[in-house]
């Protein structure tokens, strides 16, 4: 029986808030709109980029239009990394685990890519499954499923920041662990860590589970 680790990205194992907050509000401030509170920008991450961007516009009483996507996704995706930053001793944490993993994210997956990249953090992840890969993205279920079809294995635990994480995981059948430094609430998950040494040591309980 094999087993694997799904990753979400934002809020769970990089800290990306200050830098997707940065980009809607250039976007805001080129289409003529004001700009959020980076606390009111994290309120909408979680749905996709399409939804983050729609419910900003709305937020400063904007109408939604597929061209500030667009402008949004080409600034992101030319620059990834101005602010975001690893979540202290995850790094670590996913260079040590030495069953399969993946990235499930319903950020694209191009921007997903450059950014891992930029953090110096795609090495350990042999599928990356963003919210462009298929139709559906989390909560549905199907992008866990296809990263662990991808990954060859028969059994997972996700590892998430918000209810997108959990409610997928547990439509896929898998267990999920909460991690409580994120954007989400992962309210409902089988177990909500503190940090990266409580990950830890709550990946280790699951017995088909490997650290080098």
């Amino acid at each position: 029986m094999s087993f694997a680790v799904l990753w979400d990205l934002d809020g769970t194992l990089a800290d990306t808030a200050a830098d997707i907050a940065l980009t809607v509000n250039e976007m805001l401030a080129e289409f003529g709109l004001a700009t959020l509170p980076e606390a009111r920008v994290r309120a909408h991450v979680g749905a996709g980029a399409k939804q983050l961007v729609d419910r900003c516009v709305v937020d400063v009483g904007g109408t939604p239009a597929p061209e500030q996507v667009r402008w949004f996704m080409d600034r992101y995706r030319a620059f990834p990394q101005r602010l975001s930053a690893i979540f202290p001793g995850m790094a670590a944490l996913v260079a040590d685990v030495t069953v399969p993993q993946a990235i499930v994210t319903n950020k694209p997956a191009g921007v997903s890519d450059a950014l891992l990249r930029a953090l110096e953090l795609r090495a350990p992840f042999a599928v990356l499954v963003g919210g462009d890969t298929l139709p559906q993205r989390k909560p549905d279920p199907e992008p866990l499923r296809y990263a662990m079809a991808q990954l060859g294995v028969t059994e997972a635990v996700m590892v998430g920041d918000g209810p997108h994480d959990v409610h997928g995981a547990r439509a896929a059948g898998v267990p999920v662990i909460g991690v409580a430094w994120g954007m989400g609430d992962p309210a409902g998950a089988d177990r909500v860590v503190r940090d990266a040494d409580e990950l830890r040591e709550a990946l280790a309980g699951y017995g088909a589970f490997r650290y080098r």
